[in-house]
């Protein structure tokens, strides 16, 4: 019965998220950053996006993050949506933190690789 349990928990926390996740850049301590290339889309002025980050080192538990942004690629801004945190690499495993915004703070991303990859290469 245990082991039915396990099994049964097992298969419930690993991320069922279907993704097409290609690697954007890697960071000087070694975490990569990945964008979803089959879900960017364009809407009015705005551009949507899934990014991976996968965590050389933990962080609380996390190994790897999944965020959606909303982002406008002539102001170079973005703002996030949603956020969900994974014990394993590549959004995997136990789901531990997740939340979700309403998209209307946004913050320069000048800097954003995967911003830039995404406003540079829509479906």
């Amino acid at each position: 019965m245990k082991k039915l349990l396990l099994l049964i928990f097992l298969c419930f926390s690993v991320n069922a998220f279907s993704a097409s996740w290609k690697k954007v850049s890697e960071n000087d301590k070694g975490d990569s950053f990945y964008i979803d290339i089959n879900n960017i889309k364009k809407i009015e002025k705005f551009i949507f996006y899934w990014e991976l980050i996968d965590l050389k080192e933990p962080i609380y538990g996390a190994l790897s993050t999944i965020r959606n942004f909303k982002a406008n690629c002539s102001k170079e801004t973005q703002a996030m949506l949603s956020t969900s945190s994974y014990t394993g690499q590549m959004g995997k495993y136990i789901l531990i933190n997740e939340a979700k915004y309403n998209g209307t703070k946004f913050l320069n991303a000048s800097k954003s690789t995967v911003m830039k990859f995404a406003c540079g290469n829509l479906n």
